[in-house]
């Protein structure tokens, strides 16, 4: 196990292909796609930087302003792991490929971006894993000025047929002194084959209801299910997941409850395909009513 005095540590092997996606479905995220690798780095010398971020993306299909927004982000997401100001890893990060729309593309959603790959790059590193992919197939970017054709990504594809599994409720409430509170209502979508998508989530719960790192959590659990049981981390079958009901506890919710109930909803959704029939409330500690004293 590497020792933090080592720092910063040379990557054994490039992590291609790593995948970011915000969708726009729910009208409360920004649209951002993007594809980036991150490639071990060799100091220059004492003192030199060792993280880099290359944007090989032209002007023409992303404008400037999103690309440094997402090298800023990757950036300093990789920068929140360092002890005593030196990052754990000598990497360079290159932008090969994004996507964005007009109307509904920000800055600020590829910084978010940059960030997802960053923590995305995190996990294959130290677990040793494939990243997880979001498309087959990049769409082409119909609304830059000039548009960029659409081309397949090769791979694995989903292995399951996806069915619309409405009301998957997950319900984990515990009221012992650290207690835990996530509840969640979402509906799991089958996503078209022709559209490309492999995993989509739509947030349509406020932040004022839902503060964004615990639905950024929920979702992350809802992917990680449907990767684990597929192949290469491909999902076992691609939905558009809508998160349309969510309540969370201002001390006994967190990032990591939010997760498990992710997970917890996509297990779900995968039995109902695969036995049929409707969802199952999931509440793994219901509330049993007090007996009477004796």
């Amino acid at each position: 196990m590497p020792r933090v005095r080592d720092y910063p540590l040379r990557l054994k092997q490039p992590v291609r292909d790593v995948q970011a996606f915000l969708s726009s479905a729910g009208g409360l995220r920004p649209y951002a796609l993007a594809s980036a690798d991150f490639e071990p780095l060799v100091p220059e010398g004492e003192g030199s930087d060792v993280l880099a971020f290359v944007n090989e993306v032209p002007a023409a299909e992303l404008p400037p302003e999103f690309g440094a927004a997402f090298g800023e982000g990757v950036l300093a997401e990789l920068r929140a792991w360092s002890f005593n100001g030196v990052p754990p890893y000598a990497v360079r990060v290159r932008l090969r490929d994004a996507r964005w729309r007009e109307d509904e593309s920000t800055a600020a959603g590829f910084a978010w971006a940059g960030r997802r790959a960053a923590r995305e790059a995190g996990h294959c590193i130290h677990e040793g894993v494939l990243p997880r992919p979001y498309v087959t197939r990049w769409p082409s970017a119909r609304t830059a000025t000039h548009p960029v054709p659409e081309y397949d990504v090769p791979g694995p594809r989903p292995s399951v047929p996806g069915r619309t599994v409405r009301d998957v409720h997950v319900r984990l409430v515990t009221s012992a002194a650290c207690g835990v509170f996530a509840i969640a209502t979402t509906d799991f979508e089958p996503l078209p084959a022709d559209s490309g998508l492999l995993f989509e989530f739509a947030a349509e719960v406020p932040e004022d209801r839902l503060p964004r790192e615990f639905a950024d959590a929920f979702e992350h659990g809802v992917h990680h299910t449907l990767c684990a049981s597929g192949t290469r981390r491909v999902p076992t079958a691609a939905f558009r997941v809508r998160l349309h009901d969510a309540k969370w506890h201002e001390v006994d919710s967190n990032e990591v409850v939010f997760a498990k109930a992710g997970r917890r909803a996509a297990a779900e959704a995968l039995r109902c395909c695969a036995e049929g029939g409707a969802p199952r409330p999931v509440d793994p500690w219901p509330a049993h009513p007090r007996g009477p004293r004796v």
